[in-house]
């Protein structure tokens, strides 16, 4: 089953998405890891798509599509923001003290620790990014 959802790269569309989330897991049997991922990869990666994929006083789309089969959690989300992969962000430095930390990436960080396999893609031509997060159920 998949289900997917656009909505427009504003703070108000936060809500949507989240209620997006809420909907999908209850048709589905997801398990506890699935349902904390699913959530906050779509909180995460959807705030950084508005703070810092478009530049200010344009807009653009988030799509979202979610799947589940087989007990594999499949959350594509695509925009035509800026260019950025997870994968080129380094990890955040856990013995710095609060004060020595440096702000940001820590939600990329989870999102990158807790999926199964976390992939990227951008299409100079269409200037489309996709980030596709992968979680399996411990028993699939």
């Amino acid at each position: 089953m998949e289900q997917n959802i656009e909505v427009p790269a504003d703070w108000e569309s936060i809500a949507h998405l989240m209620a997006f989330s809420d909907e999908f897991e209850c048709r589905l049997a997801l398990s506890e890891e699935q349902k904390y991922l699913l959530r906050l990869a779509i909180e995460e990666i959807a705030t950084n798509i508005i703070k810092y994929g478009y530049d200010s006083g344009s807009y653009g789309v988030i799509q979202l599509g979610c799947s589940c089969t087989d007990g594999v959690l499949r959350v594509a989300i695509r925009d035509q923001g800026r260019p950025f992969d997870p994968h080129e962000v380094p990890a955040p430095d856990l013995c710095e003290s609060l004060e020595q930390r440096v702000v940001g990436g820590l939600g990329v960080f989870l999102v990158r620790e807790l999926a199964d396999d976390l992939s990227y893609s951008h299409d100079t031509g269409s200037g489309w990014n996709e980030l596709v997060i992968i979680k399996r159920r411990e028993d699939a």
